[in-house]
């Protein structure tokens, strides 16, 4: 199944509660003043039906600071801003007085929005004449900030840096793209029909981390994905480790001490009923000096799911993750998503909770442990609302609360990023 198929299937799971594609009426855009604390200034969401998409902004406290800062049809601030419905925050949380949302494919752009007024201030397209998927986006500071380019140009060479399935170095300020760092050479002794993927960024101090699902070009087939350390001063690869096995990793996470990633993989395929589980699961990597694969779980050792999209620590080795449900090949519910707590040391799992009716429907799972609180998004619930979990001193989760971030368009939240 490829990356777009899985979200036209998520689309049409969704239709008995929300019609994909159905025209929508548009909330008026809203900024906040929320001040920050040490975790930032809220959560931001973003609701689609892969057709439209709504962007809601969350306190932590888990009130509703924004119930449509941008949408798939505002205009403010002297242009439009259209979101296609394949939007999506960056993992890192924007900072200062703007917030980034991603504008994935077709079109290939990233926003930059205004927190206080919600008006759209500048964008950059980062296609280069071709539909780039950019995944994720990663500032490094004021002037450069890296963009993960998931799909490769398969005819390149018309425009600079147009060759994708990169890092891409922009210039966020002014704005414009810089460069790119190519990641070709971590696919080294591969054949040439698989290409890199790049999907989440992640940076630990002055280190800086991506996790490249290593698809071939048409998703047909995929091959062991990898995590790759870049040089941010050299913008360069520095090291590569191979996922010992597992493939489709799409989902990159830091344990809140710098010492320890997370990567979780789907495996090459969710087209089977029920799925293949052989090239799921979740690696951890050790950071603590080199690169090296510390451990590697099965989704098997789960369940019958594969391991799913939402991934992160809600405490230090407390790892919060969701595992995909299926549908039988009579189109009956085979089994449903579930959210788990995994100890990394011990390895020892519980079930949190599971999808009320449909399989794909829990989405991103996003962790302040300094502010004790995860949140979950959920299609179902409530109508689509986000989860928000307490949590104790000892990382432990509470009974969730459903919020629901908006409801005048009614989309069904799906990624959660922060600000």
């Amino acid at each position: 199944m490829t990356f777009g198929s899985r979200r036209l299937l998520g689309c049409l799971l969704f239709a008995a509660a929300v019609a994909c594609g159905a025209p929508r009426v548009t909330a008026d855009a809203q900024g906040t003043q929320v001040a920050p604390n040490q975790c930032g200034r809220g959560v931001v969401v973003v609701e689609s039906d892969y057709q439209s998409s709504n962007v809601s902004l969350l306190g932590f406290d888990g009130s509703v600071l924004s119930p449509s800062f941008a949408s798939s049809s505002a205009a403010s601030g002297g242009f439009a801003l259209s979101l296609g419905g394949d939007a999506a925050p960056p993992w890192s949380s924007s900072s200062g007085s703007e917030i980034v949302i991603l504008d994935r494919t077709p079109k290939g752009v990233l926003h930059f929005i205004d927190v206080a007024s919600a008006n759209p201030v500048r964008e950059l397209p980062v296609g280069t004449g071709f539909s780039a998927n950019p995944h994720d986006y990663l500032q490094l500071s004021e002037h450069k900030a890296y963009v993960a380019r998931y799909d490769t140009n398969p005819n390149p060479g018309r425009e600079p840096w147009d060759r994708g399935g990169d890092i891409l170095l922009v210039d966020p300020v002014l704005p414009a793209v810089m460069g790119r760092i190519d990641l070709g050479a971590a696919l080294s002794g591969e054949p040439a029909r698989f290409t890199p993927h790049p999907s989440r960024l992640v940076r630990v101090g002055e280190r800086v981390f991506v996790v490249l699902a290593a698809y071939a070009a048409d998703y047909a087939s995929a091959t062991v994905s990898r995590l790759v350390e870049l040089d941010p001063e050299q913008d360069s690869i520095r090291a590569t480790i191979l996922l010992a096995g597992l493939k489709g990793c799409d989902v990159l996470t830091a344990s809140p001490d710098g010492g320890e990633l997370a990567v979780a993989c789907t495996g090459a395929d969710l087209s089977d009923a029920p799925p293949a589980l052989g090239a799921s699961g979740i690696a951890l990597v050790d950071l603590d000096q080199e690169l090296s694969l510390k451990n590697v779980l099965s989704a098997a050792t789960f369940g019958p799911n594969p391991v799913g999209f939402g991934l992160d620590y809600a405490g230090p080795g407390q790892l919060i993750f969701g595992s995909l449900g299926y549908f039988t090949a009579s189109n009956s519910v085979g089994s449903l998503d579930i959210l788990f707590r995994l100890d990394t040391a011990s390895g020892a799992f519980s079930e949190v909770l599971r999808a009320e009716h449909s399989p794909f429907t829990l989405g991103d799972v996003r962790c302040m442990p300094a502010c004790r609180v995860c949140f979950v998004a959920d299609a179902e619930r409530s109508g689509g609302s986000i989860l928000r979990f307490p949590l104790d001193d000892a990382f432990e989760l509470g009974a969730p609360s459903a919020i629901r971030a908006e409801t005048k368009i009614g989309l069904p939240p799906r990624y959660l990023g922060g600000f």
